[in-house]
C-alpha cells in the first residue's frame, strides 16, 4: 500500500476504502483525493485560423454535385413512382384491397416526403 503512495505508476488493487482514504466515515478526505492520471487538453486548444477553409476545395465541390444529383433522383423516382401507384389505385377499383391501402399510405407519406422536405434537404446541404 505504501508502494503505491509513493510510485504513480504502480498496479495496485485497492478496496473502496483504501483509495477514499475513509477512516470511520470520515468524508473529509474527498476533497483533495486525486487520481494519478494525466489529463492533458492540449489537443483542443488549437487555434480556429490554423485549418484551412474546406468549402474551397475541388472535394467539397464535388461532393456538393454528387449530393445534389442524389437529392434529385431521389425526389424524380420518390415523386413520379409514389404519384404512379396512387393514381392506379384511385383509378382502378380491382386494386383496392387491405395490403394496397396499405402500401398507399406509405406511397403518400413518401410523396409528401420528396416534395415537401426534399427541397429543403438539398437547399440546406447543396
Amino acid at each position: 500500500m505504501e508502494q503505491a503512495k509513493h510510485n504513480p505508476n504502480a498496479t495496485v488493487s485497492l478496496s473502496f476504502a483504501a483509495i477514499y482514504n475513509l477512516h470511520n466515515g470520515d468524508l473529509t478526505s474527498l476533497r483533495n483525493f486525486s487520481l494519478p492520471f494525466n489529463f492533458n487538453y492540449s489537443d483542443y486548444d488549437l487555434p480556429l485560423d490554423s485549418e484551412d477553409d474546406m468549402t474551397k476545395t475541388r472535394t467539397f465541390f464535388a461532393a456538393k454535385i454528387v449530393i445534389g444529383v442524389a437529392l434529385v433522383g431521389i425526389m424524380l423516382i420518390c415523386g413520379i413512382g409514389n404519384f404512379i401507384f396512387i393514381a392506379a389505385l384511385a383509378r382502378y377499383k380491382k386494386l383496392r384491397n387491405l395490403t394496397n391501402l396499405l402500401i398507399a399510405n406509405l406511397a403518400i407519406s413518401d410523396f409528401i416526403v420528396a416534395i415537401v422536405c426534399c427541397p429543403f434537404e438539398m437547399d440546406y446541404y447543396v
